[in-house]
């Protein structure tokens, strides 16, 4: 069995397919399944972006505009700003870079790493690779000159910190999100009964309780539950736009942007404040790029454009139109544009507001997820268990102790808000049950806070985005450069006026947001050392064994022992005179770093020369297809001339649990001996075969004489490795038969 390399040559390739499990090969999943999949995002990823609505002009005007000129400035703003930065940068431009189906700033990061040949792993060989690479390794030639990534650490440490730190600002925005979204679509019961205010807090943490105990069900069935109440919540916008704009059309005059460029002109500086008014509008553009993995491309470039766009542009039109004709509605401007303020019309908007907020949640969730997931891959999260809930969509995952803890903080950010409102407006818990109107002013300014976070990683994702245009796409200096500039001062301008805010609260998100950045940096730094360790020392059989001819071995005291096997030629280890004896079994030393010898071998067998008479060196290699066919799960080869010692990888799809007990072995077994159909020791079966797995277990300690803050960083390090799952404690591996071989590793 050989190893082959099948390149992909598009590395911006959809995840959101179906894979032929005998070639492991994705396939076209076809215009129709495009479709459903579109339909299901609608129930998923545009809930942030789709309740804007409901308190856009609210955290814009804190009084009543006295100019109608305010009012089409600002529309114009909120209509601009949905087309330049979600329509165009977003869905059409930044879709585009996803890394093997994946979006978010890691996607960014991991493109850019690999075609500036940097490996998250050390050095990459021709053996670390398995039938299909599906882009997951370098695709930088050693032939190509080094780009500036590539030749400077400063640049890769700093990248690196940019990129998590953009991630764990759209983390932090994500743990506030299902908190104050959904109270403020349930605070909508209080316009027309306003006894019930006091149930509003209630009513929205089981809400939330319950979509986060929904998780579990998996993103596909969340999204296919959700989705035609969102399609209906998208259509009753449109409609309800459609029926204000028809009480004073002048309004779409809004459309032409001159109308955005008289209103900073009339009102100078102090007009500048209303982006982070406006931006409200775009919130949730990073959580539709991060949640990318769930679906695909394409779907998003189908349900975004032809259904959320022109309802968000009719809805926020509608309501600048009965601005105009009555100032006195920027209370509570969403409800009290309703075509009725009571009845069964009313109810079913508030039904459809609350499962819309929901989904909003739903978004945030679905990002953290998936975020999550890609920092692990990169080294840079504690390890936690993912739950695959697709065989088609490999995106689509679930993560049970995110769950647990994001649900545990929406429920915390419930009482923070309400002590945020109390400051704010000067105003008492009494007076805000009493007031609606100020409860939903203060809601939104709490938007504000969260978009501190939101117009930070847009930024970000501008600046990596232009570096995958020159370094991935190939395109032309001049395209990445424009493409920053425009965009770049839109976001700087965003960014600008959200930052007026941090003294006010915008400090908590940011505070969140680098605080879980540290936490990243610190495993990142902690594993990245381990890995350098264990590659440092990494070594190769020739130079741990000498091979000695039969006719040269001298007679030892017991080699007649049934324990020792004296089949072929015997080893000793590297210029000594220890001959390593043969014990009869099976062992697996695996090896979590490429494919070479493991660390764990050379530190037992230095200390033991004995190993036994077939000694496997083994790689668990996960890909991104749902199931490995049976033919390819294994990569096999013998290594040299050495007797009864191989490599072996064993490749799993996403949807498989990786089990390495009876069965496996069985199969193991069989592959060997097709590599090997000469070996006496295979020929045996595995029948009464003692199998022995060796696994790593690594104890980081202070190198002597770190200074106090290295010593800080170590045992901080050491927490979060205790407190996080090992690779190997779910490969179904048998307990008893596990050795641990423990290896002090100082850093």
């Amino acid at each position: 069995m050989s190893v082959n390399r099948e390149t992909n040559s598009d590395s911006s390739s959809e995840k959101g397919g179906v894979f032929d499990t005998n070639t492991d090969k994705k396939i076209d999943i076809g215009f129709k399944k495009t479709l459903i999949l579109a339909f299901q995002s609608i129930g998923v990823i545009y809930g942030d972006i789709g309740t804007s609505p409901l308190y856009v002009y609210t955290g814009i005007f804190s009084d009543p505009p006295g100019d109608s000129r305010d009012v089409v400035g600002v529309l114009s703003l909120i209509i601009w700003s949905l087309t330049i930065v979600t329509l165009i940068k977003y869905v059409f431009f930044i879709l585009r870079a996803d890394d093997n189906g994946e979006g978010g700033t890691f996607a960014l990061y991991s493109l850019l790493s690999r075609h500036s040949g940097i490996s998250i792993r050390g050095e990459l060989r021709v053996d670390d690779l398995t039938t299909t690479d599906y882009d997951a390794i370098s695709t930088h030639s050693r032939n190509e000159k080094p780009n500036f990534i590539k030749r400077s650490k400063i640049v890769q440490r700093v990248l690196l910190v940019v990129v998590l730190f953009g991630t764990s600002l759209v983390m932090s925005d994500g743990l506030l999100t299902p908190a104050i979204s959904v109270i403020s679509a349930v605070e909508g019961i209080a316009v027309p009964a306003p006894h019930l205010i006091d149930a509003v807090v209630p009513i929205s943490c089981a809400i939330i309780v319950f979509l986060f105990l929904g998780q579990s069900f998996g993103t596909g069935r969340v999204g296919g539950f959700f989705a035609p109440l969102i399609f209906l919540w998208f259509l009753s916008l449109a409609i309800i736009g459609v029926w204000n704009i028809t009480k004073y059309p002048a309004v779409l005059k809004a459309l032409n942007p001159y109308h955005a460029i008289n209103y900073f002109s009339r009102n100078g500086g102090p007009s500048f404040e209303v982006l982070g008014g406006v931006l409200l509008a775009i919130t949730g553009v990073e959580a539709l790029y991060a949640d990318l993995g769930h679906f695909n491309r394409t779907s998003i470039q189908i349900s975004f454009p032809f259904l959320v766009y022109p309802s968000l542009l009719l809805a926020y039109m509608g309501q600048g139109a009965r601005l105009i004709l009555d100032p006195n509605v920027i209370t509570n401007t969403f409800w009290k544009t309703l075509p009725a303020s009571d009845g069964p019309i009313y109810w079913i908007i508030f039904v459809l507001a609350t499962v819309a907020t929901i989904i909003a949640s739903q978004a945030m969730i679905s990002a953290t997820f998936s975020l999550i997931h890609q920092a692990m891959q990169l080294d840079c999260f504690p390890r936690v268990k993912i739950v695959h809930t697709s065989k088609s969509v490999a995106g689509q995952i679930y993560i049970p102790e995110v769950d647990i803890v994001v649900l545990l903080f929406s429920q915390g950010a419930m009482v923070v808000t309400l002590i945020f409102l109390s400051p704010l407006d000067q105003l008492s818990s009494n007076d805000l049950h009493r007031d609606h109107c100020d409860h939903i002013q203060a809601q939104a300014w709490l938007w504000l806070m969260a978009s501190v976070a939101v117009s930070s990683v847009m930024f970000i994702s501008t600046i990596l985005y232009t570096l995958v245009l020159v370094l991935v796409f190939r395109l032309p200096i001049f395209v990445a450069v424009s493409f920053f500039l425009v965009f770049g001062l839109i976001d700087v301008s965003f960014l600008s006026a959200t930052l007026l805010k941090v003294s006010s609260g915008g400090w908590f998100t940011l505070t969140i947001g680098v605080l879980l950045c540290l936490l990243m940096l610190l495993w990142q730094w902690g594993t990245t050392r381990t890995i350098e360790f264990e590659l440092d020392r990494e070594t190769r059989l020739d130079k741990l064994f000498d091979n000695i001819a039969s006719d040269e071995l001298t007679l030892i005291e017991d080699q007649d022992d049934e324990n020792i096997v004296n089949s072929g030629g015997r080893l000793q280890l590297f210029k000594t005179s220890f001959v390593v004896n043969r014990l009869p079994g099976i062992s697996l030393f695996y090896k979590e770093v490429g494919v070479g010898v493991p660390l764990t071998f050379s530190h037992f067998v230095q200390h033991f020369p004995a190993i036994a008479e077939t000694l496997i060196f083994i790689t668990i290699f996960p890909v991104p297809v749902p199931i490995v066919s049976e033919e390819s799960k294994l990569v096999v080869r013998k290594i040299r001339n050495y007797e009864g010692i191989y490599q072996v990888i064993a490749r799993y799809g996403y949807m498989e649990d990786v089990s390495q007990g009876d069965k496996f072995i069985e199969k193991l077994v069989n592959a060997l001996c097709k590599v090997d159909p000469t070996s006496t020791c295979l020929s045996k079966g595995i029948k009464d075969t003692t199998v022995t797995y060796v696994l790593s277990q690594y104890s980081i300690i202070s190198r002597p004489n770190s200074a106090w803050w290295k010593r800080a960083l170590v045992n901080g390090y050491i927490f979060l490795m205790n407190n996080s799952r090992r690779i190997h404690d779910s490969w179904h591996i048998p307990v008893e038969d596990v050795v641990d071989i423990g290896i002090k590793v100082p850093i």
